[in-house]
């Protein structure tokens, strides 16, 4: 039997290829749509896109405002991705990741003002954006989020928070829902401050948040949206002792699927990372469990973020966290992805370098490429 028979895919059996497939990389697959029309019915089947995406690994997405770097941590490769023409005359200044899909807020090039501003949902992978229309108009004060009803995981969702609105304590919140197209106002309080920086996890939002209690004491917890019964839910205040300062970071990361990791950056180059239980069992009860603590003599891992909405973002691996730092020099942004291991050891893997300004920077999400199609 020659080789070309051997490799033949109808000599295998076809659960064991969609198997196979399940695992395969997703930069792969996309050129493997073209093998058979069963390949491509299979790639396009909502059951065989949602298995490859909760079988797939974390990674750093990083783009500035001319190019798209996929960086999958496993493999330590870094795949370039043209940004579409539909986004060209566009500067992204905010980005929300769910399942592979990005929430993007743009604003036109040369322009001034809120009319400018935009959403649109795109999937690099797929190279496919489609823009939101309003209810009304989008504010440059607007707050986003990202994720999903649980009823059905493909019905996407999107909250907006009017945060000038928000901060003179009335009402201005909305969720757009996909599947009917309509935004409709949520009547539902928020009593700590908006999801600036979000994680989303199992169709909800997580952020760090800050409530000023009765006493005038400021306490730091992890607040939620539900997207399912789109309503905010507060589910732990962080572990005891940490605090956010001037001196001190917190940055909040998904781990294992079901619960939350925070990272703690001292000021003299220590590092915690706690973890919750899991998040969304029958009793409701979340705790804190330290998993690990390590400094580090390495400087560049403290510098500070160059802007207080793009905060670094870390992966929770065993006993290792990789870290996005950013580091500014004469008005240039040096950018690098560490390793940090337990015993303090420090790999730099990625190193990238973009001009500071206020649409000039490097922007990255924890991301998770998938054939997930972008929502009409």
């Amino acid at each position: 039997m020659n080789s070309s028979k051997q490799l033949s895919p109808s000599l295998l059996p076809f659960e064991l290829v969609e198997e196979i497939l399940h695992r395969t990389p997703i930069n792969s697959l996309v050129r493997f749509k073209s093998v058979s029309k069963q390949w491509y019915a299979l790639f396009n089947h909502k059951r065989f896109i949602y298995k490859h995406l909760d079988l797939s690994k974390e990674g750093i997405i990083a783009f500035d405002q001319k190019s798209i770097q996929l960086l999958n941590l496993e493999a330590k490769a870094l795949l370039s991705v043209p940004k579409p023409e539909a986004l060209h005359s566009y500067n992204i200044v905010e980005t929300n990741h769910c399942d592979g899909l990005l929430l993007c807020r743009c604003i036109e090039r040369g322009s001034i003002g809120d009319t400018s501003t935009k959403l649109a949902v795109w999937n690099p992978v797929l190279s496919r954006v489609n823009w939101i229309e309003p209810s009304s108009s989008y504010e440059y004060s607007d707050v986003y989020g990202f994720g999903y009803d649980n009823v059905s995981r493909d019905n996407y969702k999107i909250l907006r928070i009017n945060v000038a609105v928000f901060q003179r304590e009335s009402t201005d919140i909305e969720v757009y829902e996909f599947k009917s197209k309509f935004w409709t106002s949520v009547n539902a309080t928020l009593e700590c401050s908006p999801p600036w920086k979000h994680v989303s996890m199992n169709g909800n939002v997580y952020w760090i948040a800050r409530k000023k209690m009765a006493d005038n004491k400021v306490q730091t917890l992890i607040q939620s949206f539900d997207f399912s019964t789109e309503t905010f839910k507060p589910i732990c205040c962080v572990p005891n002792g940490i605090c956010a300062s001037s001196d001190e970071k917190l940055v909040l990361s998904s781990y294992g699927g079901d619960r939350l990791a925070l990272l703690q950056q001292h000021k003299h180059l220590k590092f915690e990372v706690w973890v919750t239980s899991k998040v969304g069992d029958d009793d409701g009860v979340v705790s804190w469990s330290k998993y690990f603590d390590v400094s580090t003599t390495d400087p560049s891992l403290v510098s500070s973020s160059f802007h207080d909405h793009y905060p670094r973002t870390f992966i929770l691996k065993t006993k290792k966290i990789m870290l996005w730092c950013e580091h500014v020099e004469d008005n240039v942004i040096y950018t690098n992805v560490y390793e940090l291991s337990e015993e303090g050891e420090v790999k730099e893997h990625v190193h990238l370098k973009g001009r500071r300004g206020w649409f000039e920077y490097i922007s990255c999400n924890v991301y998770v490429p998938s054939l997930v199609p972008v929502p009409e």
